[in-house]
């Protein structure tokens, strides 16, 4: 793989604030060889950021895995950040926003919540899904219009809180708009059966 130097760091540089959402990701391209480890650190509609040990051109078409998940698109851009690259990446969604158009129901799945709030992933449920976004409830409060990333068995969603208050059972409920749904991989779904290298990613994710 031909990949260009790690670029010095500048004094204009922007040293993005916090840990972010610590999602554990592999970024693969048509023209490499190999895949590179990376860190989903933060999303906005259309565009999800990267923290990479590597420097890579933008242009480049990739896609992004995490767990057994993955979307395709291409780095916007990529520039030194402390003592990594910052990439920003095109999200290619099937659907404008990502997003099935679903009446509100009523649901009860186990799901993990990735926050810049927490070093650790919180486990809590989603309780109800709409077109746009979803519910959930967790043993703690989520900041409100702090993004996240709730991972459940099929998918896992990038959103922003929108409303958090407390339940008289002491738990909390979140609501959260969303505005990117990544999809399981069934490929991915039998490497990692077949090579045991996702079996290390995600043990890596649940500590």
């Amino acid at each position: 793989m031909s990949m260009p130097p790690t670029p010095d760091k500048t004094e204009d540089q922007a040293n993005l604030p916090g840990r972010g959402l610590q999602l554990e990701a592999r970024v693969t391209s048509p023209t490499w060889g190999i895949g590179l480890p990376a860190t989903v650190y933060d999303f906005a509609p259309g565009e999800v950021v990267l923290m990479m040990d590597d420097f890579v051109n933008a242009g480049t078409p990739v896609t992004i895995q995490v767990n057994t998940w993955s979307f395709n698109g291409e780095i916007l851009y990529c520039k030194r950040s402390g003592t990594r690259n910052e990439a920003h990446v095109s999200f290619d969604d099937a659907e404008a926003s990502g997003l099935r158009r679903t009446p509100r129901f009523p649901v009860s799945l186990p799901a993990r919540i990735f926050t810049a709030a927490s070093d650790l992933p919180l486990e809590g449920r989603v309780v109800d899904i709409s077109g746009e976004g979803l519910g959930i409830e967790l043993s703690v409060a989520l900041p409100v219009q702090s993004n996240i990333a709730i991972q459940t068995e099929e998918n896992i969603a990038l959103g922003e809180v929108r409303h958090c208050r407390r339940l008289p059972s002491g738990l909390f409920r979140a609501g959260a708009q969303l505005h990117h749904i990544i999809k399981k991989d069934p490929g991915l779904v039998k490497a990692a059966e077949e090579t045991g290298w996702m079996g290390k990613l995600l043990g890596r994710t649940r500590r």
